[in-house]
This record gives structure tokens, C-alpha cells and sequence, in this order.
């Protein structure tokens, strides 16, 4: 069984249908398409706003649980997802 990947910026599931694009147009094995176009970041933000913007789509696709809940949760996952190491590490 194949592991779930998600999206390295924003932790969406990635499935073929919405990977983002490379600069030579081929899909990203790394980012969502709301992410990640032709190669650069949709969108120059940093890793607190992506999980501002997040936190409501994830708790509302988790009934169970809360804004609060998902902004505690996903500011724990973030720093460990691609786009915010190499964020880091520059």
C-alpha cells in the first residue's frame, strides 16, 4: 500500500489531480497546485500565515475539532514539511 503524500507547504493531500508544476511543466512531487505553479510559490508568505490560512479548512474537514485545536496541531507538523525546513535553513 502506497503511503499518503501531502502537499510540503500546506499539508494537503496530494493526490495527481492537483499537484502543482514544475518550470518545465511536468507535476511537482512535492507541492499542491494552490501552492506551487510553474516552479515558484503561488503566494510569498511565511510558515504563520500558511497556518492561519489553514487551521479553519483543517478543523472544518475534522468536526471534532477546533480552530485552536488545528492551529496547535499543524504548528507542530509545519516545520517539519519541506517548504518551511528549507525556509529555516536559508
Amino acid at each position: 500500500m502506497e503511503r499518503m503524500k501531502f502537499c510540503q507547504s500546506c499539508r494537503m493531500p496530494l493526490s495527481p489531480s492537483i499537484c502543482g508544476t514544475e518550470a518545465d511543466g511536468s507535476p511537482s512531487q512535492l507541492y499542491c497546485t494552490y501552492c506551487y505553479q510553474n516552479g515558484t510559490f503561488t503566494e510569498n508568505c511565511t510558515m504563520e500565515e500558511m497556518i492561519a490560512r489553514r487551521a479553519p479548512l483543517f478543523a472544518n474537514s475534522n468536526p471534532d475539532m477546533t480552530i485552536e485545536q488545528a492551529t496547535a496541531l499543524l504548528q507542530e507538523v509545519f516545520p517539519n514539511l519541506t517548504r518551511w525546513k528549507q525556509e529555516k535553513e536559508n
